[in-house]
């Protein structure tokens, strides 16, 4: 069954990873050796199903000890409970390996909240509702703060890649869309980064950036 185009309700295949949290607009590269998240892949592929990465609340169980390469290419690992809200998007298949692991990687497009769950196992399926962002009260305001984090990140980012900074000086990116492509730069503790993709307020997802990086 194919995924559902309807902005109000998708249907993702959701992969949990601890410490992982995806924004709208960046490219997640994935590197699956578990069974049941290779076959998660291939359906992806194969039925043009969105694919969901989400930062994890808790273990629900752990992974067994003490694996050697081949058990853990044909054991489940340690399953989780995912955050509601997480980053989806349709799945790019790079590389299959001769031992079976996928190299992949996702091209982020939603951000997602969870209504329902339609399929527990071998991996979950879950109904979500698009989030959407409040209307941005003072966009001069929120242009003002892109502006100090551009110019305060350019130097830095400049040093290791040109093409990065060029990014980040490109005038016809709006706000919104800064505050979540910046992200494909920036790495902040997983729990605050999880805070910043709840956030429905492009200027306080902005003010959370600047408090952070203004401080080093």
């Amino acid at each position: 069954m194919g995924g559902n185009s309807d902005i109000n309700e998708q249907e993702v295949a959701l992969f949990p990873i601890p410490n992982l949290v995806a924004f709208p607009g960046t490219v997640i590269p994935l590197h699956v050796f578990e069974p049941r998240y290779r076959q998660l892949v291939k359906d992806c592929l194969e039925d043009n199903r969105l694919l969901g990465v989400c930062h994890t609340r808790k273990t629900i169980r752990d992974a067994p000890k003490n694996q050697s390469a081949s058990e853990m290419l044909n054991t489940n690992q340690a399953t989780y409970q995912p955050q509601e809200i997480f980053s989806a998007g349709p799945c790019r298949l790079i590389e299959t390996t001769s031992d079976g692991r996928i190299l992949a990687e996702i091209h982020v497009k939603h951000r997602l909240v969870i209504k329902s769950e339609k399929q527990t196992l071998p991996y979950k399926i879950v109904l979500c509702d698009e989030l959407q962002d409040t209307p941005d009260k003072d966009q001069q305001e929120s242009k003002k703060l892109m502006q100090q984090i551009t110019t305060t990140l350019i130097p830095l980012v400049a040093k290791q890649s040109d093409q990065v900074a060029e990014r980040l000086e490109d005038t016809d990116m709006t706000p919104t869309t800064f505050s979540f492509e910046i992200f494909q730069y920036l790495r902040f503790e997983p729990d605050v980064m999880q805070s910043i993709l709840e956030t429905q307020s492009t200027y306080d997802r902005l003010q959370m950036i600047w408090q952070i990086i203004s401080q080093h």
